[in-house]
């Protein structure tokens, strides 16, 4: 004799019965504290920073810290960039990823070199790679911006030798020498000129700050 199928009625019965039970208190707080707990479990590292013999240290107390000892610091050097960045918007002035590629390949070999590597150079600094990046496209946006006021003159080159003839290169021939010095001279022109139009535009800027240190 055949079993008799079970009737849809009560298939969609015992459906609701389990959608019902679902909606049971004792039923989904239970599940919803299962979920918290493997969530809580799985982003711990953005709540706690260490546990030391089962004492939590929480990333807002070290973010706090941190910013005691140079949140101003930072500050200060988040504000310059972002009014570099925007000067270099206004001016319509970018810098390609591959320029900053091409600068970070040359200090790269420069270090390999040295016998020195990057990734260590910058972690002795605090620094990553991104951060480097990023001072790498903040510099060459300067020098775009302020290169036209820079100008080295051949006296200043040929004074500069003169002056320091004893601690130059001696492997060198005079036209590699003359270049170098002349690079050399026009980083120092552009580090002091950054400073003093850096200041103009900080001064300049409608900047409102909402937390002192």
């Amino acid at each position: 004799m055949l079993a008799k199928r079970p009737r849809k009625s009560s298939k969609l019965s015992l459906e609701k019965k389990a959608i019902d039970n679902l909606k049971q208190p004792k039923v989904f707080v239970p599940l919803i504290i299962i979920v918290l707990i493997i969530l809580a479990f799985l982003l711990k590292g953005l709540f706690v920073a260490a546990l030391v013999n089962g004492q939590p240290i929480t990333r807002l107390t070290v973010i706090a810290e941190l910013e005691k000892q140079g949140g101003k610091q930072t500050l200060a050097s988040l504000v310059n960039q972002t009014l570099i960045l925007q000067e270099a918007k206004k001016k319509n002035i970018n810098v390609t990823q591959k320029e900053i590629d091409t600068q970070s390949k040359q200090i790269e070999d420069s270090l390999k070199k040295q016998g020195q590597n990057l990734d260590t150079a910058l972690a002795v600094q605090g620094m990553t790679r991104q951060d480097f990046l990023m001072q790498l496209k903040l510099r060459s946006l300067v020098e775009k911006l302020l290169g036209d006021q820079i100008k080295v003159t051949d006296q200043e080159v040929s004074d500069y030798i003169e002056k320091n003839k004893d601690t130059l290169p001696t492997n060198l021939k005079e036209d590699e020498i003359k270049t170098g010095v002349k690079e050399q001279l026009k980083q120092q022109k552009m580090a002091s000129m950054s400073q003093s139009w850096l200041a103009n535009l900080t001064k300049n800027a409608k900047i409102n700050y909402f937390v002192n240190y």
